[in-house]
């Protein structure tokens, strides 16, 4: 079966990007696993509850699934173009991510794998902050399963390994995805509007 390299991206605050991967193996054509995928997102991102932690000035703007090559570079690719912008009306820092752990049956390092979803808004923060709440956790699960509900037929989602492991798989090999989960800690997606300028407010000396 061929391997598939998938994205799905968009923007924060009108221009800096974000993006999620994934890597599948499937008996679809390109163009058939590519719309299995953003059926998918769609599913994922419209579920309202999820929808309205994202803040407005967070953006879809595509998703896309390419061919892989045997090192697993990009060939053709076939893209879905989306401007889909959340609901909420305040965002957490750019840089902050909530998190989507891959795993697979093997519990060590290179057996999962992770996605950082675009920062959520303000209310998405448990009532004394710090960390997500338990509802905006439900939340995000019930959307990621509902793309999962698209996926998991047609697509083996897989954690690609481009090198070599010491004790484990071998360079550009695949391990399928068994389970997933999602954590109420926020982490920090450190290429999220690294371009940023800030505003700098002197101090009187």
């Amino acid at each position: 079966m061929p391997n598939y390299l998938h994205k799905a991206g968009g923007t924060l605050s009108g221009g800096f990007p974000w993006s999620i991967g994934m890597v599948s193996t499937s008996s679809d054509s390109e163009s058939a696993a590519q719309t299995v995928w953003d059926n998918g997102i769609v599913a994922m991102w419209d579920t309202a509850a999820y929808n309205a932690l994202v803040p407005s000035g967070t953006t879809l703007t595509y998703t896309s699934t390419s061919t892989a090559s045997a090192a697993f570079k990009q060939t053709t690719k076939t893209t879905t173009t989306h401007s889909t912008a959340g609901t909420a009306t305040q965002g957490l820092p750019f840089q902050a991510a909530n998190v989507v752990t891959w795993r697979t049956a093997s519990f060590t390092k290179w057996g999962r794998g992770r996605w950082y979803l675009p920062s959520l808004g303000s209310s998405g923060l448990a009532t004394a902050g710090y960390v997500l709440s338990t509802t905006a956790v439900s939340d995000i699960v019930t959307a990621v399963n509902a793309g999962l509900t698209v996926w998991v037929a047609a697509l083996n989602f897989q954690i690609l390994h481009r090198k070599a492991t010491l004790s484990g798989p071998g360079a550009l090999t695949l391990t399928p995805i068994a389970s997933g989960d999602v954590s109420n800690k926020l982490v920090i997606q450190r290429r999220r509007a690294d371009k940023y300028v800030p505003t700098r407010s002197a101090l009187t000396f």
